[in-house]
């Protein structure tokens, strides 16, 4: 008996972290993996989501019609444009506005950083509405302005000019994303042991030189997370603002890659093109993400 019992314990300490980690495992299967194995089987196959209809096996078509497909190419282009141009809105500025916020007390400090954070809680649809007011062609405040200053001779439909069109929502999504950044650098540099700063002062080091040998190699490890963080999910963040405002427009000058893969399904009723398309970046940013974790084990510096 005392054997049996003894089994019974090693099995229930066996079992015991699996249960644990049961509600979280089926949630991933159910919202992750299963999605993901579909997505992969649907590669393959013609279908057009309505109830009813069989699933047609065309192999490798699909991805021999997407990249002959100029508004894929020109997707591609684009989403290349949000992650470059996204990174000075979630690192560099960011990072900056941390270190000058992190040297104030107690109560300014919090009431900046909230102040920076505040875009980043407000829904996607608001800060949209807000922006297409800015920018309104007749009665937006930013055409006011530059009327009033004659920089422009008559307003400026932005968001139907395909010279504007995708800067402006590379400008909101980066406004959106500042916040974030702000926060995440800030809790980084309260790890950061503060008689670094006061060796480097006694050696006459500037606070530009602090900044640049003492701030930066210390976040480094945050650093290479939030640069991560912005490749990777650039286009997931403009996506939102590219449909209420643009729908990809003009001529496809302001979409992407997550836009298109949108449009193929639920507008063209493709799903197989979009799973494939899907598939494709699934591998792409797969690969990315492998090398900012080798480059990030190289650069990064830990302080233990």
């Amino acid at each position: 008996m005392a054997r049996r019992s003894l089994n019974k314990t090693k099995l229930w300490r066996r079992i015991k972290p699996f249960l644990y980690l049961a509600p979280a495992l089926i949630l991933l299967s159910v919202w992750m993996y299963k999605p993901l194995i579909t997505t992969f089987y649907l590669a393959f196959h013609k279908w057009n989501m309505v109830p009813g209809t069989d699933k047609k096996f065309v192999g490798l078509d699909n991805f021999d019609r997407l990249f002959h497909n100029p508004a894929f190419i020109d997707s591609i282009g684009n989403t290349v444009f949000y992650t470059a141009g996204l990174l000075p809105f979630s690192i560099l500025i960011p990072l900056v506005l941390a270190v000058v916020t992190n040297n104030m007390n107690g109560k300014m400090k919090n009431f900046y950083r909230g102040i920076f954070f505040i875009p980043m809680i407000l829904a996607p649809v608001s800060v949209s509405a807000i922006w297409r007011w800015l920018f309104h062609p007749s009665n937006g405040v930013v055409n006011h302005i530059l009327l009033k200053l004659d920089l422009i001779q008559q307003p400026v439909a932005f968001f139907s000019d395909a010279n504007f069109a995708k800067w402006i929502i590379l400008l909101i999504t980066g406004w959106k994303m500042i916040g974030f950044s702000v926060i995440m650098f800030s809790a980084a540099l309260t790890g950061i042991n503060r008689e670094y700063y006061e060796a480097a002062a006694i050696d006459g080091a500037t606070s530009l030189r602090q900044f640049i040998n003492v701030t930066v190699p210390l976040m480094s490890p945050m650093i290479m997370f939030m640069l991560m963080m912005s490749i990777l999910f650039s286009s997931q963040w403009t996506f939102a603002y590219i449909d209420i405002l643009t729908t990809g427009g003009p001529y496809g000058t302001s979409t992407n890659i997550y836009y298109e893969m949108f449009r193929y399904a639920f507008s063209n009723l493709n799903v197989g093109f979009s799973s494939a398309a899907a598939l494709v970046f699934f591998f792409i940013f797969g690969a990315i993400a492998l090398l900012l974790n080798a480059v990030s084990r190289k650069l990064s510096f830990y302080d233990n």
